[in-house]
């Protein structure tokens, strides 16, 4: 029993690893199956919005009312069903502010401001955050760049937060990618530098995993440092739903913020 013990002991972390990876496997898994299915629906309904479009140019062949009136039934009960999923599964969102008034000015109090309140959080709570984020904080930002910007920095502080919060050591780097357009929602690749104990790993990507984050894990490679510190790189995409015709962020878009 002691032996068996003994080895639970020794090899702990490594069927702590095995677990985690498992578990993002899964998760990974569920995520190529959305997006097939995503993918199909949109074939379904660019086929559809097609037909329409030809029945607009021959009126003669348009739907009876009969049809119409069963694609109206169906419709409605497409709408209710995506409206259940939205309020029962959907995550936290980025809230990003406009600037208005002196839109360079007013990004660069933001920013200053928003930096400074997330430093002292980190003191705090004594998890070391790199000397800076990469956020432009001298001279002005153009006003086409700025809904990029903060965008990138709004994902970027919740990010921060949730590691924080997760108790880890060290957030070692922090890099945030271009944002796209896919279906109903944007994507943003990040990758994510991290150093700490094997707990703190450990706890961290369950963090990831919480139903209120809107961060997936693509995937991580570990390095151990030493008896019981080690070093996590993360590649990871900030998944954000579209409401309406809300696009998150500008047309012109930047591959990071210190490119």
């Amino acid at each position: 029993m002691k032996k068996i013990l003994g080895l639970l002991k020794k090899y702990s972390l490594i069927f702590s690893l095995i677990t985690v990876v498992g578990i993002i496997g899964v998760g990974y898994y569920f995520y190529n199956k959305s997006q097939k299915e995503i993918e199909k629906i949109e074939n379904e309904i660019r086929e559809k919005y097609t037909k329409a479009k030809e029945y607009e140019k021959a009126g003669e062949n348009a739907p009876s009312p009969e049809l119409i009136g069963k694609l109206t039934k169906e419709k409605e009960k497409y709408e209710g069903n995506f409206k259940y999923m939205v309020n029962n599964f959907s995550t936290e969102q980025p809230k990003v502010p406009t600037f208005d008034i002196y839109p360079s000015i007013e990004f660069k109090e933001y920013i200053l401001f928003s930096e400074n309140k997330l430093y002292k959080k980190a003191k705090r709570m004594e998890v070391n955050l790199p000397s800076s984020l990469g956020f432009p904080k001298k001279g002005l930002v153009s006003p086409d760049q700025i809904p990029i910007f903060t965008l990138q920095f709004e994902v970027v502080n919740n990010l921060i937060n949730l590691v924080i919060n997760s108790g880890i050591t060290s957030i070692t780097s922090i890099t945030p990618g271009t944002s796209r357009k896919v279906s109903f929602y944007e994507m943003m690749p990040i990758k994510l530098v991290l150093t700490g104990t094997s707990n703190e790993i450990i706890r961290c990507l369950k963090y990831f995993d919480n139903p209120s984050s809107y961060f997936l894990v693509e995937n991580f490679l570990v390095t151990k440092l030493n008896e019981n510190l080690f070093k996590v790189e993360i590649n990871l995409n900030a998944v954000m739903l579209l409401v309406g015709e809300q696009k998150l962020a500008g047309k012109n878009e930047k591959e990071n913020p210190s490119g």
